[in-house]
């Protein structure tokens, strides 16, 4: 990068300009994410980035630490194309040992300028080009353009120093965005993630992870899929009805079968994240009957004692009223006591009522109390 007080490395520039880049095919041990709308935030940088440079035309591609190529973004031209990708990709490989450099080019036939942001003669012919990384290792690869004449010297000293702190804010801020979101998707009780219409995952929760790890759900280098290609596509239309819902419908979130095995039916609700600042994700979540959370949110409703939580617990587990008294060291008869007064308690006839009341007080979210229900044994 240029250092302040120096003159402008016009030597370097013309060769960053004139140099010739082979776009080489991806290769095979990095293949190419799944297609995303942009991160506003990756948005957000390349449009100050040209309203700081006064250039009405700018390309910017995000890397992961990896290298894979995390998101581009095009301001004042037409969405990026393939393409562009790979050249973004050989621009980081050849200039890899550089660090962080910002520089101002000038228009040449082959330059990679051209290849990115086009061509705007009438404009001016001068670009700006940089590669710079974040502590966290995402590297800002751009371009822009073009300008009728150079920038001076010491404006341009404070337009680089400006933009490296730019994408330090950027990746500090999409660190604070994911805490933030991870913490929230941490609260939510059954199994649940965020996704982009191509499937693509952002964030889970632990109980999402315990389903991953269980096999019960494939995920394909970060992206979800069914149990069948047919599920897979419905899932994704689901996802992509609540990014992008449909002016006739009501509501965007829906129901989706994810897994059909046997032994373990899996559904997807699929809906809208509240409150989100990126409306590029989607939220899903899968619902599980657990009779352990379902008995005590029943307890708290009702007040029922920690004799009278098991009870209802073991019901809904489809334990009979001798096996609870096994359980709990009753006999059958004060087992069927407890349960009537239970059903007056809570105002039900029937024991399949229980699984209504499950159901009535059903919550996504993570119950937050501090002890158990109050014993009473009489």
């Amino acid at each position: 990068m240029q250092q302040e007080g120096k003159p402008q490395e016009n030597d370097r520039s013309d060769h960053i300009a004139s140099m010739t880049l082979k776009v080489k095919a991806p290769r095979t041990d990095q293949p190419s994410l799944p297609k995303r709308h942009p991160d506003p935030q990756n948005l957000w940088f390349a449009r100050t980035v040209a309203r700081l440079l006064e250039c009405n035309r700018c390309y910017a591609a995000f890397l992961s630490p990896k290298g894979d190529t995390l998101d581009q973004v095009a301001v004042g031209l037409p969405a990026p194309k393939p393409s562009s990708e790979a050249l973004a990709r050989c621009i980081a490989e050849n200039f890899s040992r550089e660090g962080n450099f910002i520089y101002q080019s000038s228009m040449s036939p082959n330059s990679f300028a051209r290849r990115l942001i086009g061509t705007k003669p009438e404009v001016g012919r001068h670009s700006v080009i940089g590669r710079i990384c974040a502590a966290s290792g995402d590297t800002a690869i751009f371009i822009a353009g073009w300008r009728s004449t150079p920038i001076a010297t010491a404006e341009f000293t404070s337009a680089t120093r400006a933009i490296e702190l730019l994408w330090d804010a950027v990746t500090e801020m999409e660190r604070a965005s994911l805490h933030a979101h991870q913490r929230w998707l941490d609260d939510i009780e059954p199994p649940a993630l965020t996704v982009d219409e191509n499937l693509g995952v952002h964030n889970m929760n632990g109980a999402f992870r315990r389903l991953v790890s269980e096999g019960v759900i494939t995920l394909d280098r970060g992206v979800l899929s069914g149990a069948s290609p047919l599920i897979t596509e419905r899932l994704k239309e689901a996802v992509r009805a609540s990014i992008i819902p449909d002016p006739k419908q009501k509501a965007a979130g829906s129901t989706v079968l994810i897994s059909n095995d046997e032994q373990r039916f899996l559904f997807a609700v699929v809906g809208t994240i509240p409150g989100n600042a990126n409306p590029t994700l989607a939220l899903i979540y899968v619902p599980q009957f657990d009779e352990d959370t379902g008995a005590r949110r029943i307890a708290l409703a009702f007040n029922l004692s920690w004799v009278e939580t098991r009870i209802v617990r073991s019901i809904l587990g489809g334990r009979c009223p001798r096996a609870i008294g096994v359980e709990l060291g009753f006999t059958e008869e004060t087992v069927r006591t407890y349960i009537k007064r239970i059903m007056l308690k809570v105002g039900i006839n029937r024991q399949s009522e229980f699984f209504v009341l499950h159901s009535q007080t059903f919550s996504p979210f993570k119950l937050r109390h501090p002890a158990a229900p109050y014993i009473v044994t009489s």
